[in-house]
This record gives structure tokens, sequence and C-alpha cells, in this order.
């Protein structure tokens, strides 16, 4: 059922139930920059790049359209004056603690923004635009709360617990995964792989069928307590698990065959 129709940019668009505005707008190929909105997370507004102005009868007010609900009649304006100057101060602000970082500085070109005001505000090579991606996935989807903002003000950042490494780390690549500046890197070792810059630490299971450095064996152990035994993966290296795949379909595509 849709419940709602709303206006963006001067077209109407269906919105369901339960949708943020960020969400009709990107379904429909609008444009709205954001650094901290991920479709598998709960919305955070951290990085407040999605401003939009709703105008909901007389009342107009500028919202986080990645945490604003839909609702029937809404206005929504995306590329206001008003709004674009909004969006260059917060993407000055963030140069200043990113000025290195090629994404924060790609995205600050598309809105037009080329260089920063404001004096530097995060640490040398600092890549992190505490959007919170990684410390939302780790919590809600993976479930294991290994890293978490620490400290105030310009020295706030991710970290694990003391700086010392987190023993809930499964090792997964989760926070890697969705660090839209890739301020997180996962280094596998030799019988070990590493998150940093949190320097979290987990064992590596070797690959059955060649014996290389395979998987991370805290993850290995979680998945396996979530499948039935006949689901169950083993431990294989991306080379082995491609080979093993290419296998598995052409023995079923040989089975079709007259």
């Amino acid at each position: 059922m849709i419940p709602a129709e709303i206006e963006i940019d001067g077209r109407k668009f269906p919105a369901a139930k339960g949708e943020y505005v960020l969400d009709v707008a990107r379904r429909n190929g609008i444009f709205i920059p954001t650094l901290c909105a991920h479709p598998l997370l709960t919305p955070y507004g951290a990085c407040r790049l999605c401003l939009v102005e709703v105008q909901q009868g007389r009342h107009k007010r500028v919202v986080a359209s990645c945490a604003y609900p839909v609702q029937a009649g809404q206005v929504v304006r995306t590329t206001t004056e008003q709004i674009s100057e909004l969006r260059r101060g917060i993407m000055e602000l963030l140069l200043a603690r990113c000025p290195d970082s090629p994404p924060v500085r790609a995205l600050a070109g598309r809105l037009g923004v080329d260089e920063s005001r404001f004096p530097p505000l995060g640490r040398a090579g600092e890549q992190c635009v505490l959007c919170g991606l990684c410390v939302r996935v780790c919590s809600e989807v993976v479930g294991s709360s290994a890293i978490g903002f620490a400290s105030r003000g310009w020295e706030r950042h991710v970290d694990s617990p003391f700086s010392l490494g987190s023993e809930d780390c499964l090792g997964c690549g989760a926070c890697a995964a969705v660090c839209p500046t890739n301020a997180i890197l996962v280094r596998l070792g030799v019988d070990t792989s590493t998150v940093l810059p949190f320097k979290n630490t987990v064992p590596l299971d070797r690959c059955v069928m060649c014996g290389k450095p395979a998987t991370s064996s805290p993850l290995l152990t979680f998945v396996k307590l979530r499948l039935p035994p006949a689901l169950a993966p083993d431990a294989l290296c991306p080379e082995c698990r491609l080979d093993k795949t290419a296998r598995a379909l052409a023995a079923a595509a040989a089975l079709q065959r007259p």
C-alpha cells in the first residue's frame, strides 16, 4: 500500500510508510549528498550533508533528510540557495578535518568547495569523518560492539576499548566495508588478521584445500553457531572458494545437458 505522495524539487513521488525523505530521493535518482547514511542501518544524521528544506502546509524547516519521515503532502526542496550554502559550510568543516581524504575532496568538488576557510581540525593524515557507520554496523548488524567513539571535541575518534584491541572483534571487516572514506583497513598476516587503526587482531583459520590463511577464526565460529551443520561453511581462501564455486556451477550445467 502507498499511503503517501510527496513532492521533491517539483516532481511528485509515491512514498511508503516508514520511509525517510532520503529513501524516496535515492529511489528516484535525486542526488542528496551524504556520508553517514546506509540502507542497512538506522538513521543517524551525523554528517548533516543531506540537509533539505521541507514544507508542510505553511511551515518550512531545514531537516536531515536521512532521518526525516515522509508524510503526505510534503514539499521537499534539495537545491535552494540556503541548502547549498549550508552544505558548503559543512563540507568546509569536513575538509578541515580530512584535507587529504580523496573521497572527501571528491564530494567537496561536487558541491563546489575547493578549500576550507577553517584551520586544520583533525590529526595529521586523518581519514575518518566521524560518520559512525563502522560503530553502528558493528553494533546493529554484527552485534559485537567491538569499537566505539572515544574522547571529545576535535580529539573525538573511533577506537577499540582503551585502545588495546577488542576481544569481541570477529575480524569480519564489516566496518571497513561500510567506511565511506577508506579509513579502515583489514590487514592479513600469516596467522592473524588485524583491523586498523583499531589494533583488533584475530587468529586466521587456514584453507582446508590449499593451506593458505583463509578466514577469521572467530567469524567462522560465529557463522557456524548460527547455521545448521549441513550449511556451515569451511575455511576457504578466495582462490579456492572461486574454484569450488566454478566446479559446482560446471557440474550443475552438466546435469542439465540432454
